[in-house]
């Protein structure tokens, strides 16, 4: 890696940014935070010599090159840290060969490497025929109200990747679609609360009960906490809402409890946890269905649990509505981003998937994932990295990281992949 020392002391900068979206402030739209980790990052890029375009701190670019534009995409807001760190997530730890950091994944690290290779063609004069644009987000988690104001201001090239997803690199990625379920509120329980984002599992859920809704027995059988003597705490594994089978909900044994205690709840847990509707069972080259309940709170005299629905293409949410109408739940579906899909054998997705080849030695195929990528910003976009086919996710997770040879791994996939690119 060239410009080893430089790079780590801007990771190490980049990750004690708490880039969590806040209130907006000034022209900061997202939170003070989300602004200082962007404006240091594009002041990184300017001091490399690169040209720079603001775009009013919603989401920035920096140019290199000339020629038929490549972009590549990436963000540097991160979900809330949450419990269950074995160090602070705001500070880049080495421990053991394992780097840990709220980021690391997802996206700072991948978007910095990404830089620090165009530097390294930049700085070496290399021969580059393409205009590169790296594009820097600061909303992937919570809105893309950033990728809305660029397509206000500009366009975005049509072939393109973000560092953002799975390796050997996603030709495809499943719709994504926000599902709102309405209970009535319960008879001895109350002020439910639960989760952080919608894109995460639920890894703590809570809520306050009434005398008769303590039952000492059945909150250890349903690995419960009782707190306060009235608060009634369920915990968790999160992990992204994309692959919920990787986590542990804490909102079903929360429900299970709420049976038990007479609550009028089964029709939540057969459809929104048990899957009595079949949804994992419309499934297709692309992958199958994904459902997860991330988040729940009580609002206007009822419960709300927001779900997130992954559906892979050609399927789309009018092929879903009928399972959902057989839950007998009311609820409210909402589109966010349809399914994509990039020619797997052609010239864009083969070079990377060579660039990926090369420097592991594994020979794969390019993949379809669950998760919604900035590669969709692209009319012919696709993820590429940087999770390894072999290594488990902590994106979302506690203890977010990535071990020291997969970090140099990276900065070589991504620069073998953008050198061949602008050849």
């Amino acid at each position: 890696m060239k410009n080893e020392q430089y790079f780590f002391d801007a990771l190490n900068e980049l990750i004690s940014f708490k880039s969590v979206k806040g209130e907006p402030i000034d022209e900061k739209p997202f939170g003070e935070e989300v602004y200082k980790a962007y404006d240091y990052f594009m002041t990184l890029a300017s001091g490399m010599g690169f040209e720079t375009i603001n775009y009013d701190n919603y989401i920035g670019e920096i140019v290199y090159g000339q020629g038929e534009e490549i972009g590549i995409i990436g963000h540097l807001d991160v979900v809330p840290a949450g419990d269950g760190w074995n160090s602070d997530p705001f500070t880049l730890t080495l421990k053991d060969g394992i780097y840990y950091g709220r980021g690391l994944q997802d996206d700072k690290a991948p978007l910095l490497i990404c830089l620090f290779v165009l530097k390294e063609l930049k700085d070496g004069k290399f021969p580059c025929n393409k205009k590169i644009r790296l594009i820097v987000g600061c909303n992937e988690e919570s809105g893309w109200q950033d990728v809305e104001y660029f397509k206000s201001k500009s366009t975005f090239p049509e072939y393109g990747f973000s560092p953002d997803g799975n390796f050997p690199v996603s030709y495809a990625e499943k719709g994504m679609n926000i599902v709102k379920f309405y209970l009535p509120t319960l008879k001895n329980f109350s002020c439910i609360k639960g989760g952080t984002v919608v894109n995460a599992v639920c890894g703590n859920a809570w809520c306050k009960a009434t005398d008769k809704g303590i039952d000492l027995d059945l909150i250890k059988k349903h690995n419960l906490i009782l707190k306060d003597g009235n608060v009634i705490e369920s915990l968790g594994k999160s992990c992204h809402g994309s692959r919920p089978e990787l986590g542990k909900n804490a909102l079903k044994p929360l429900f299970e409890y709420f049976l038990d205690m007479g609550e009028d709840v089964q029709k939540v847990i057969d459809y929104l946890f048990n899957d009595r509707g079949g949804l994992r069972n419309m499934l297709n080259e692309q992958g199958d269905v994904t459902f997860s309940p991330d988040l729940i709170e009580e609002k206007d005299g009822k419960i709300i649990i927001t779900c997130d629905c992954r559906i892979p293409a050609p399927l789309s949410l009018a092929d879903i509505i009928p399972v959902f109408d057989s839950f007998g739940i009311e609820y409210n579906a909402e589109e966010k981003h349809d399914a994509v899909m990039v020619d797997k054998d052609g010239e864009f997705v083969q070079t990377l998937l060579n660039a990926y080849k090369t420097v592991t030695g594994r020979e794969s195929k390019p993949i379809s994932q669950s998760g919604s990528t900035f590669a969709r910003a692209f009319k012919k976009g696709v993820a590429f990295g940087p999770e390894f086919e072999d290594e488990p996710s902590s994106i979302h997770e506690a203890n977010e990281r990535i071990s020291e040879e997969s970090l140099y791994k990276l900065y070589s996939i991504y620069k073998k992949a953008i050198f061949d690119l602008v050849k």
